[in-house]
């Protein structure tokens, strides 16, 4: 990949509510769908702001095929003409389903996640992250979980980016410290994984470095002082600009590895998807050493105090080893051997077997 296409207008403010109905009116919606959580429904006062009639929050930490048939069906009593994200990557990712039902009127899960064609039209979108970790904001893609099938789905189209993304670190001030925890290393791991990718291109890979070191020099003092909004705010920041990374490169071996560990035994996908990181880093080390030379040279740090402070990030908050989430040791073998998604494994830019993988569970265990 050469080229670099991310169409996303990204605004920074101070003020969410406020640029927000501003950004309605711009973008000329009458009547938006707001997807949110039930979290944020409740904590950021949407019904009185917005109107409940307005408002689905109908969604779990992951978002599944229930979750959208809800969604879907919301959306079918009324008439929407713009949707509204506010939320963590469950909220928006569910947010880019009902932006393919809301054009093209399909109510089938499976039929929107395969529909490859030009959209008729765009609709408009608002997204507003309310965690610094998901880069959904600026992304094509969602993320949907089968709970039946025990799979995970992606839905992805060009017309599913994002119209606007809004950054207000207000929004994330009230983070619990582990979830505060877990959604930075998610945005590490869009980051590294942007990096080591196949699909990396230049600008994806400068984007990729700018959120690693954001990341770095903010994550002593988010520990610190978790009420710091200009940390917040860098760290959002961070999250946004792995995105874009990721935009464009998609993910690799870290979120293939993650998969089964979220459907089988529940991990939270942040934690999930940079559990594996370190033992990465090992193996893919080598041919990204340019770009780990920068993350040196801005970070001051060696190799070796790059895996120390990855280790130290979660140190004390979260834990991450495989056994303290309840996995048997002999289930490793079977999740090896479901670690390989297509579209996400085959990107790593060193080719990982069976072996590789089972040795990297074995590692973190």
């Amino acid at each position: 990949m050469s080229s670099y296409y991310n169409p996303v207008r990204i605004i920074k403010t101070d003020d969410w509510h406020r640029e927000l109905n501003y950004r309605i009116n711009d973008l000329s919606i009458t009547a938006p769908v707001f997807v949110t959580s039930p979290g944020n429904r409740k904590r950021l006062h949407l019904d009185a702001k917005f109107g409940p009639d307005s408002i689905f929050s109908n969604v779990d930490s992951n978002p599944t095929f229930d979750n959208c048939k809800d969604a879907l069906k919301f959306c079918q009593e009324k008439t929407f003409d713009g949707v509204v994200a506010l939320g963590g990557g469950s909220a928006m990712d569910l947010a880019k389903v009902v932006m393919a039902h809301l054009v093209l009127e399909k109510t089938d899960i499976h039929e929107l996640i395969k529909y490859k064609e030009s959209y008729p039209q765009d609709i408009p979108s608002i997204f507003l992250p309310t965690t610094h970790g998901t880069g959904s904001e600026v992304t094509m893609w969602g993320t949907i979980w089968n709970m039946e099938e025990e799979k995970k789905y992606s839905i992805s189209h060009p017309s599913l980016y994002p119209t606007v993304a809004i950054l207000d670190g207000n929004l994330a001030l009230t983070l619990p410290l582990d979830i505060s925890i877990t959604t930075v290393m998610d945005a590490l791991s869009h980051s590294f994984e942007a990096i080591w990718n196949k699909n990396s291109n230049q600008t994806s890979t400068d984007y990729a470095i700018s959120a690693i070191c954001l990341i770095l020099g903010n994550i002593e003092g988010l520990k610190r002082t978790p009420s710091d909004l200009s940390i917040r705010n860098k760290l959002l920041k961070a999250s946004t600009t792995a995105g874009l990374a990721f935009s464009n490169t998609t993910t690799a071996a870290a979120h293939s590895i993650s998969y089964p560990l979220t459907i089988h035994y529940g991990i939270p996908h942040g934690i999930a998807s940079s559990i594996s990181l370190i033992p990465l880093l090992e193996i893919n080390g080598e041919k990204i050493q340019s770009s780990l030379e920068q993350i040196y040279e801005k970070n001051n740090l060696t190799y070796e105090k790059l895996v120390k402070l990855l280790k130290i990030i979660p140190e004390n908050v979260i834990s991450y080893r495989l056994k303290d989430w309840g996995i048997p040791k002999n289930k490793l073998d079977k999740l090896s051997k479901e670690s390989f998604t297509k579209g996400r494994m085959d990107n790593n830019i060193v080719d990982l077997s069976y072996e590789d993988v089972l040795s990297i569970l074995t590692i973190i265990y």
